[in-house]
């Protein structure tokens, strides 16, 4: 086989196994790209995901993540394509997004194939970004089909001088050739890897078109004032989707909550939304105001009505009531609660 791109780079992947990483350590020892395990499943996100996402760009890192998948379905990959897209959307990369199935149970060739070609291009459809597949070379030769050749791919293979040249891909991205390696500023044994041009986005800052674009319903701009001595100051205004936006930039900018336009807008998915589209902001000075902001907290990605409560020492049923939470089981990244 040979190499996708021309140029090598030293990297790594990991996870919550590695625990605490010195990354400035790391980046002097050498190493160029981190992949970080950022979720598995569709509700598991990794308890080390965040920490080792800021150690690494901290650290100037080439950044890439990838997802654990347990799918026994296509369905299944969807739902989890779906979760990985909405742990990494507020996240800079620099390297293809990486599928990694390799937990296979009774499934046959067949249904592995399709359910991780359903996967990834769910996952590129969504996000707008590249995928590759992470494959040892056993499971690259002898179950993965030609439909998953046209995703670039990092190989696992402990033995040789080079990946195998009966893998049915004729290029490798990224070569694990270890993982038992050493690494300053890791405790312990490390995965070792050699990437080359191709495991990185073609345009880190670029964003594809999905192929189908939902309508999000628009309303005309009107402003409503009134007494703020005596009413609330409510402002409506519309706002046009730019390339690179999330909701929860949006919200932040405006200084409401991504539930409040999910709602507003009647958002099915707030995963997806297009470059284009108008949202309706609805903006009450009144209600932002009267929150003491030492005693709010904003949601993060992997938070639950549940956690959250716990950590404060209050309950869920008196943070659906205190915040107007109409569904408990949705909470989004960025959004303000208020706790008592």
């Amino acid at each position: 086989m040979e190499p996708e791109g021309t140029t090598e780079y030293r990297g790594i992947d990991v996870s919550r196994h590695q625990e605490d990483i010195d990354f400035e350590a790391v980046a002097n020892a050498g190493i160029e790209v981190v992949y970080i395990k950022s979720s598995e499943g569709i509700d598991w996100i990794d308890p080390y995901f965040e920490k080792n996402y800021d150690g690494a760009k901290a650290a100037g890192l080439k950044v890439g993540f990838y997802h654990y998948v347990n799918a026994r379905s296509v369905s299944d990959a969807l739902a989890e394509a779906k979760f990985f897209v909405s742990v990494i959307q507020d996240k800079s990369f620099e390297a293809k997004l990486a599928v990694d199935f390799e937990d296979f149970g009774e499934l046959s060739i067949d249904e592995i194939n399709q359910i991780t070609l359903a996967f990834a291009e769910e996952v590129e459809k969504l996000s707008g970004k590249e995928v590759a597949i992470y494959s040892n070379s056993s499971n690259a030769t002898n179950v993965f089909d030609e439909s998953l050749t046209k995703y670039s791919l990092w190989v696992a293979q402990y033995d040789g001088n080079k990946p195998w040249d009966d893998i049915i891909w004729d290029t490798w991205a990224g070569w694990q050739y270890t993982d038992s390696g050493t690494v300053e500023g890791i405790n312990g044994n490390a995965d070792l890897n050699i990437f080359n041009d191709g495991i990185f986005l073609k345009d880190s800052s670029g964003e594809k078109q999905p192929d189908t674009i939902e309508e999000t319903p628009t309303v005309p701009i009107e402003k409503e004032q009134t007494d703020s001595k005596t009413h609330p100051v409510k402002t409506n205004t519309t706002y046009v989707i730019k390339k690179g936006d999330t909701l929860y930039r949006i919200a932040r900018n405006f200084g409401v909550t991504v539930s409040s336009i999910v709602e507003t807008n009647n958002i099915k998915n707030p995963n997806l939304i297009y470059p284009g589209d108008e949202l309706h902001i609805v903006k009450n000075n009144s209600s932002q105001s009267s929150f003491n902001k030492s005693n709010t907290y904003v949601v993060k990605s992997g938070d639950t009505l549940w956690n959250i409560a716990k950590k404060f020492g209050t309950s869920v049923d008196k943070l659906v009531k205190e915040n107007n939470i109409k569904n408990r089981n949705l909470i989004y990244p960025g959004d303000l609660l208020k706790i008592s």
